[in-house]
């Protein structure tokens, strides 16, 4: 692993070396040419004498060139670059060669995934030139004079004398270019070692991103699965913008090049806005930006379908700068949130690890995008910056994992002991529903055993002794329902419903609930012969627990029950709820007991109530709704389908 790192360390550092490389014994140097005193010894970066004209005509051949005038040619100091544009670049070297050349030079043009690469010797007195190359990652690799990763052309020997170069590079993607000139044993050196880096890079790369996948689709966490996508498809980027598919792949389709690099670098784009939303927790804190954004990544994501066009200039040119805007705008709310929330390391960590690399990533990107001048610092700063990142998130990565996995144990571990704490009220139930049984079969007994030696009592006598067998087998269809395993187990209630006159088992119902200083009532619309196909026990429980819900507020007033047919197939069963009591909040938990089955109100035993007789009208194919229809209290409505 020292090695490889040793040799990544390498790679990255190259740029600088030919971007500072001293000029070495065979040449020396003039401010307007390149003067070469004998054969090329040592690299020579060639990108000070670089001159370039931009061709919007895209029609201009080497004779149209040669006849423009020199201030049509601009210099620069930097790395010429301009951008994502469909022109053709025409860049220009003079050559001065002091001593006779007796071995060839090798002629390095780079970045490798330009496009169209014609590169021409011309003398200073002659019209035709006296060699050409034909170079690009659209030349198959059978025609290729030189394999590998990098674009190579092989100088012929050359006599003293004035020479000028010129190089058409037509492109749809970056337009950047610098040449380098290279002893035969220096490049190939230094194109092992590059390929090497290379290869390390894509390994370890590839490898991070099926490790994040695997541990995101393990741990069933979306957002890890999507950054294994960010980084499988930066690292692709990286390695094929730097020829890995030309000299492994060695493509005879032309397009096949521009497809790799094109397509992973717009995914890469795309799953960005989509992390760092995550991140900044977007649909949150900002809903109206998040989807915009969206909508945002959405459409980078569609542009892959243009990478191997000139439509992937329309890329380069919009989408990368918005996107540094984009990325910019996140870094300044990750600050923001920071500041927010200073002592949470969170925050902090992702200002190391997401901002300074972020901040390396938009000079880079404004710098492809011709905006900004390109150099080597700006160009290579982003490769040292994304290995921070990659190490930085791994870190963070690990954490997050294994809070997860902490949090996975616990909530196995409270599931157990709530499946444990189940099973065991079940047990309770079971036994209590047992013991239940035997003193309501006692009292049920008693109970007749009394009525059959006191038949000759006066009537109120043997009313209420008969409503205590009455009373008993409802408690016990009750025992049976709700507190036996399969009544706890079933998803419906049990319904034992049978065709019931409505207008005396209400009346009965009412007889039966009226007691002394609480006075229930009813009044009867039109009822008559009318029947309903309902469980009485059942029933008379949900009607129960409305009439002791308006008790509650009416301290001893009496209730006065409705009971009419809004419609043919209805009845409704009105319960007014009157009192001083009876505020705003009392509504408020009446009405969330009913209709949202909150069971952890300030009141569990009134919700619990409401809610049970809500399941028992709704099993029969009625609802209990809620009317504040009068001025100081609210109506109770149960209705139920009638025949």
């Amino acid at each position: 692993m020292r090695r490889a790192f040793v040799v990544f360390v390498v790679m990255m550092l190259l740029p600088f070396q030919m971007a500072n490389a001293e000029q070495q014994s065979g040449a020396h140097v003039d401010h307007n040419r390149l003067v070469l005193s004998g054969d090329v010894t040592a690299q020579i970066d060639v990108a000070e004498f670089v001159s370039s004209y931009v061709d919007k005509t895209r029609n201009l051949d080497l004779a149209d060139i040669q006849a423009l005038p020199d201030s049509d040619f601009q210099h620069t100091c930097a790395i010429p670059s301009f951008g994502y544009t469909r022109d053709v670049i025409w860049h220009r070297v003079d050559i001065t060669v002091e001593n006779a050349l007796e071995e060839q030079p090798l002629l390095e043009v780079e970045p490798s995934y330009l496009n169209v690469i014609d590169v021409f010797l011309v003398g200073n007195d002659l019209s035709r030139p006296l060699w050409r190359a034909h170079l690009g990652d659209h030349v198959a690799a059978s025609e290729r004079h030189f394999g590998g990763s990098a674009q190579v052309a092989a100088l012929p020997a050359l006599a003293p004398g004035d020479y000028r170069i010129y190089v058409r590079v037509q492109s749809n993607s970056a337009n950047m270019f610098w040449l380098t000139l290279w002893p035969a044993n220096d490049l190939i050196s230094s194109l092992f070692l590059r390929n090497m880096a290379v290869s390390i890079f894509f390994w370890v790369v590839t490898g991070l991103s099926l490790t994040y996948l695997a541990l995101g689709l393990f741990a069933r966490d979306g957002i890890v699965v999507l950054y294994s996508v960010w980084v499988g498809a930066a690292g692709a980027v990286t390695v094929f913008a730097n020829g890995l598919a030309l000299s492994e792949l060695r493509p005879e389709i032309p397009w096949l090049n521009d497809l790799l690099v094109g397509g992973f670098n717009i995914i890469a784009y795309g799953v960005t806005v989509f992390l760092w939303l995550y991140i900044i927790d977007a649909k949150k804190n900002y809903p109206v930006f998040y989807r915009i954004c969206c909508a945002y990544g959405l459409l980078i994501l569609t542009l892959t379908t243009g990478t191997t066009t000139d439509l992937y200039t329309i890329f380069g040119t919009y989408i990368i700068p918005s996107h540094s805007i984009f990325m910019a705008t996140m870094c300044m709310i990750l600050f923001k949130q920071a500041l927010g929330d200073i002592r949470n390391p969170r925050h902090w960590s992702f200002l190391v690890v997401l901002v300074i690399p972020t901040c390396a990533a938009i000079v880079f990107q404004l710098a492809l995008s011709g905006i900004i001048e390109a150099n080597a610092l700006r160009l290579t700063v982003h490769q040292f910056t994304l290995v921070l990142h990659l190490v930085g998130m791994g870190i963070l990565m690990i954490i997050r994992l294994a809070k997860m996995d902490r949090e996975r144990i616990l909530v196995s571990r409270k599931a157990e002991q709530t499946t444990s704490l189940v099973e065991e009220q079940r047990k309770l139930i079971s036994m209590l529903s047992h013991e239940f049984r035997t003193p309501l079969a006692v009292i049920q007994r008693s109970s007749e055993m009394l009525m059959l030696r006191l038949g000759n009592h006066k009537q109120d006598v043997v009313e209420r002794l008969q409503r205590i067998p009455l009373q008993a087998r409802k408690l016990a269809r009750l025992v049976d329902i709700f507190l036996s395993k399969e009544g706890i187990d079933a998803q419906e209630l049990s319904l034992a419903r049978e065709d019931v006159l409505i207008e005396p088992y209400i009346e009965n119902f009412v007889r039966q609930i009226t007691r002394e200083c609480a006075e229930v009532t009813v009044s009867c619309q039109d009822m008559s012969g009318v029947t309903v196909f309902i469980d009485e026990t059942l029933m008379g429980l949900a009607v129960t627990n409305l009439v002791e819900t308006s008790r509650r507020f009416a301290h001893g007033a009496p209730i006065h029950v409705r009971l009419y047919k809004p419609s043919e197939r209805l009845i409704e069963i009105n319960i007014p709820c009157l009192g001083d009591e009876l505020d705003l909040n009392e509504i408020n938990l009446i009405t969330d007991a009913l209709f949202r089955s909150n069971i952890d109100s300030p009141s569990p035993h009134r919700a619990l109530g409401l809610h049970i007789s809500q399941r028992i009208v709704e099993a029969h194919g009625g609802a209990i709704t809620l009317r504040q229809n009068l001025e100081d209290g609210i109506e109770l409505c149960l209705c139920l389908p009638c025949e």
